[in-house]
Formats: C-alpha cells, sequence, structure tokens
C-alpha cells in the first residue's frame, strides 16, 4: 500500500490554453514528490476547436471525435516530453493519470472530457487512467471538484486552520479546519474565465492562446462599475448551497454576452475591474460560508494566484485573513492539478477512493477512473 510508483499527470483546464504535464513519485497518500513540470501550449486552431466545442453547434460530434483523437496525440506527447525532462524512459513510468480537456460539465447530467486515454497509451507505453468524474456522478455527485481531497493530503501537516483557493478558470474552495474531520468544499464560480474572455473581446483576438490580464495590470487601471457589479451578483448559481460546481457553460462567453448587452460601455479596463470585483466578492462570500471562524490562511494556487489586482480585492474584502501563496508552504502553484491526477491514478491502481462526498455531494467516496493497460515492452509508434 506504501509503496511509491512513478507516475506522469496530465490537465487542460478550463481555459483551454495547452496541457500541464509533470511526473512525481507518490504512494497516492502523501505529499507527492516533484520530478519535471511542463507546459505545453495548444496550437491556436486547436483551442479555437475545443472552445467551440464548449456549446452545441454543427456537426458536433463528428468535431468532437475528431478532436478527442488530436488531444489524444497531443497529451501523448506531453507525456513523453516531460518524461524526458525528468531524465527517465517511459518504461520506467508506472502510471499516467490524464484528466484530459473537459468540454461540457453540466451536473446532475453529464460531465465530458475529451483526449482519447486509449492513444495515450497506445503511444507512450504507459497504462493510462482517465475519465476521473463519473464515478462520482454515478454516485449521486457533481463529478467536481476533485482536486479537494488532494488539497488536504498535501496540507494536513499543517498547524492551522487553512481555506485552499484553486483559481483556474473557474475558482474552488476546500476548507481544512484542524478540529473537522471532514472536508468541505466546491466551485465559488467564476475565478479567469470571464476576465479571459473579456481581454480577448478587447483586443480581439479569440484565437489566441495567451490573452489574458497580466497580472491584474488592466484591472488596476479600471474603476468598478457598481451597478454592473450588483447585477453580475443576482447570479443563481451563487445562492446554491455547497457542495456545487460549475464550468464555462454558466460563467462563459454567453454570460460575457448577456453582460456586455446590459452593459455595453464596460468593453474596457472598467469591465476589467468589475469582473476582477466579481470574483473577488464571490470567494469572500465563499469564504464566509465554508470558513466561519477566523483567524486562517487563504492559500492560494493556480494560474489566478499571479493576479495581483484579484488578490489584493480579496484581502480588501477578508481584512482578517491572511492571503499567502502555496509556494510559502512549499507546494508548486502551477502544477497543483497535474500533480493531483498523477496522485489520483496511483491511488486508482490501490484501489484507493479519490472523491470525497464533502467536495462533491455523492452519497458514498468512489475509486475513480478507468485503467487503460498495455501489453508489457509494448512497441511504441
Amino acid at each position: 500500500m506504501e509503496r511509491s510508483l512513478l507516475a506522469i499527470g496530465l490537465i487542460s483546464g478550463t481555459s483551454a490554453d495547452g496541457i500541464d504535464a509533470v511526473v512525481v513519485r507518490t504512494d497516492g497518500v502523501g505529499t507527492p514528490e516533484l520530478l519535471a513540470a511542463q507546459e505545453n501550449p495548444y496550437p491556436p486552431e486547436v483551442r479555437q476547436e475545443v472552445l467551440a466545442l464548449y456549446q452545441p453547434g454543427p456537426n458536433e460530434i463528428d468535431r468532437m471525435g475528431r478532436m478527442d483523437n488530436r488531444l489524444g496525440e497531443l497529451f501523448a506527447k506531453a507525456a513523453l516530453t516531460v518524461c524526458q525532462k525528468a531524465g527517465l524512459s517511459p518504461d520506467q513510468v508506472d502510471v499516467i493519470g490524464s484528466h484530459g480537456q473537459t468540454i461540457r460539465h453540466r451536473p446532475p447530467d453529464f460531465t465530458l472530457q475529451i483526449a482519447d486515454p486509449a492513444i495515450i497509451a497506445a503511444r507512450t507505453g504507459i497504462q493510462t487512467v482517465a475519465d476521473f468524474r463519473r464515478a462520482d456522478m454515478a454516485r449521486g455527485g457533481e463529478g467536481a471538484p476533485l482536486v479537494p481531497l488532494f488539497h488536504r493530503a498535501i496540507f494536513q501537516a499543517e498547524s492551522e486552520d487553512l481555506a485552499i483557493l484553486n483559481l483556474g478558470g473557474i475558482a474552488n474552495l476546500t476548507w481544512l479546519s484542524q478540529e473537522a474531520t471532514s472536508l468541505v468544499a466546491g466551485d465559488t464560480g467564476p475565478a479567469n474565465t470571464l476576465m479571459d474572455h473579456l481581454v480577448c473581446r478587447i483586443q480581439g483576438e479569440e484565437g489566441s492562446c495567451h490573452l489574458y490580464d497580466d497580472q491584474g495590470a488592466g484591472a488596476a487601471e479600471g474603476v468598478v462599475d457598481q451597478q454592473a457589479l450588483s447585477w453580475l451578483l443576482t447570479h443563481p448559481y451563487l445562492a446554491r448551497p455547497f457542495p456545487k460546481s460549475t464550468g464555462r457553460e454558466v460563467f462563459g462567453d454567453d454570460y460575457l454576452d448577456r453582460f456586455l448587452s446590459r452593459f455595453p460601455h464596460l468593453i474596457n479596463q472598467d469591465g476589467l475591474a468589475t469582473l476582477t470585483r466579481f470574483t473577488a466578492e464571490t470567494i469572500a462570500a465563499a469564504c464566509r460560508t465554508l470558513a466561519s471562524q477566523t483567524p486562517y490562511r487563504l492559500v492560494v494556487c493556480g494560474g489566478g494566484g499571479k493576479n495581483r489586482t484579484l488578490l489584493q480585492m480579496i484581502e480588501e474584502i477578508l481584512p482578517a485573513v491572511s492571503v499567502v501563496s502555496s509556494h510559502a508552504l512549499g507546494i508548486d502553484s502551477d502544477s497543483l492539478e497535474s500533480q493531483c491526477f498523477a496522485w489520483m491514478a496511483v491511488r486508482t491502481l490501490k484501489g484507493l477512493p479519490s472523491s470525497d462526498p464533502g467536495a462533491t455531494g455523492a452519497s458514498q467516496e468512489a475509486i475513480l477512473g478507468g485503467v487503460h493497460p498495455v501489453l508489457p515492452n509494448g512497441e511504441l509508434d
């Protein structure tokens, strides 16, 4: 049970800008040892196709099938590249954990991730665990967020109450109390997704993989529109109880269209400031709900942790809370999610559950992911 394995973790988040890949050594219980990490940007045309699949459209099943294969090839290439970066050959790696690319997340009905794991296994010669969300949904859960159990594993040694905030396209919060035995978590609402979309609208470059408000500089130059902020804060998702999850289907292009049709004057820095404040307010509201007492530390990880304006707004709204980066606790923020799915893949091989009802609302925990095996010494393409 305690034997450590070499595992590769792969994920592309809701921003769909590329593949995060890591190699770790882990027993699937404690904190992994990070051996190598690498970001692999999507080609612009791939990102455009992925973003188009987030909403219904013509020939979407055919387009999804082709993109499933294309991403399988790209994920396999990312795995082999990070393996080489770690100084390992593929036959030294025990397993790949691939989250894939979410293109729809609509609980309680379904969730869908693509990047064919059979292709990943065939191209790398490494058994691959994928499709992590559906086993939780089969037990009545939201299938997300899945990272909170990993949060508990890597932060449980801390001797104080912590709230772990992951800022990807969507923000999720995990409350870790020294007194509580159960985990409480959920998606708070948007993190980067609405801000990224607005930057694309302002610059008119929807196909670029690297359009975002760098360090929140654009939002820092703008002024929050209080009327628009009040409208944003009436979104019905925010009133739902935890645990809960959401995605770009709720906080994506369509929602931004509604926002801009109502406030057309905000296609500018004021709009960025308003959306950044919206994210900060929803995170603070979730902190007040889940983390009922102070003081505690709010540990920030994910790409949104580089947005200084967002972090300053959170500190302003929650003055009694100490906001720190996960780097301050020795945890690499950028690769945390990809490490999580490498860790989960090892848990799957060991027959250990990787979901938590306190994070997803499922009736029970579950062993997540399906295993795509390979023959010993399988020949690589």
